[in-house]
């Protein structure tokens, strides 16, 4: 499998090179043909200074003057027939663009194919070798894991007037406080066990991971109610927000400065977890939520470094995928 997966990606890179050529085929041609239409077009208006261009047609009018002669006709069509065979290669130079990157396309997907079956068999193995120990410890960390929750608001002015301002930084600063304030206001029934603010974000940390079905049922309609009460001082609010899994509190840090490059991706008003949520939601025997694969991220903060991880994005099972 190794030896096809190499073949088609040398394939794939042989399509590509002939693909660039190919179009930049296509271009030419058409270009060419615009081109002699507009000089056929002006020479039949006798301009004067269009023999300084003759050049670019020398070698295309030989060739049809081998079977078309202007000579006893009132007008002279050899550049309209070069720009309508140069419009005919193109056509077929275009079609065979087509079909060069159509099989580019089929290649990819065979590709992407055997690397899925690749990356399969590999987890196996790795699942194989995995000392019996090491799982029962793993599923130890699982269901001792806590919740934990950081959201970021996002605030502006609802403008009712054309000469209304934009909030500044400062106001800016000052209104995402009050609705981080209120946010913990309406939360605090939900006595998690430590909150704070990382990076002025705000985060919450519940002994129980068992406790995540309870807390997104609550967490939509408690943001709905803070969105309109807002609403009434003339500000617009919007949330980012990012659950995850913590199995031991010394990596806090750690998990918050990744969920914080979550929020950085701006996925506004969707319940966005991390593959460590999903692995250990799907551990638990009962569940309310299902999971969507949002796409893979690169979640390092170091350009340099990639870093992808899978996000998923909360749907409720009895809205069939619809979005909280």
């Amino acid at each position: 499998m190794a030896n096809r997966r190499n073949n088609i990606t040398n394939q794939i890179k042989s399509y590509s090179q002939i693909l660039l050529c190919v179009k930049f085929l296509r271009y030419f041609f058409f270009f060419y043909s615009f081109l002699s239409f507009i000089f056929w077009f002006l020479n039949c208006f006798e301009v004067d200074w269009l023999y300084l261009f003759n050049w670019l047609f020398i070698i295309p009018y030989k060739f049809v003057s081998k079977f078309y002669s202007p000579q006893g006709v009132s007008a002279d069509f050899s550049l309209a027939i070069i720009g309508g065979i140069s419009l005919f290669i193109g056509f077929i130079v275009d079609v065979t663009s087509n079909n060069i990157q159509q099989k580019l396309y089929d290649l990819e997907e065979e590709e992407e194919r055997l690397i899925k079956i690749r990356r399969s068999k590999e987890r196996k193995n790795t699942r194989m070798a995995v000392p019996s120990s090491v799982e029962m410890n793993t599923t130890e960390k699982l269901e001792n894991s806590k919740l934990l929750f950081l959201i970021s608001p996002h605030v502006n002015k609802i403008k009712r007037k054309k000469e209304d301002l934009e909030l500044t930084f400062q106001d800016v600063e000052i209104w995402k406080q009050r609705v981080n304030k209120k946010l913990l206001e309406n939360i605090l029934y939900s006595k998690p066990m430590q909150k704070g603010y990382y990076r002025k974000n705000l985060f919450l940390i519940y002994k129980e991971f068992n406790y995540a079905d309870d807390f997104i049922y609550y967490i939509r309609p408690t943001l709905d109610s803070i969105v309109l009460e807002f609403r009434r001082y003339g500000i617009a609010v919007s949330f980012c927000y990012v659950l995850s899994a913590l199995a031991l509190m010394q990596n806090l840090e750690k998990e918050l400065d990744c969920m914080d490059t979550i929020l950085s991706l701006n996925f506004i008003n969707e319940i966005v977890v991390t593959n460590r949520f999903k692995v250990t939601y799907d551990n638990k025997g009962i569940q309310q939520y299902t999971m969507t694969l949002k796409g893979e991220y690169n979640l390092s903060k170091n350009l340099s470094i990639s870093n992808k991880q899978p996000l998923y994005v909360l749907t409720d099972k009895h809205k069939r995928g619809e979005e909280l």
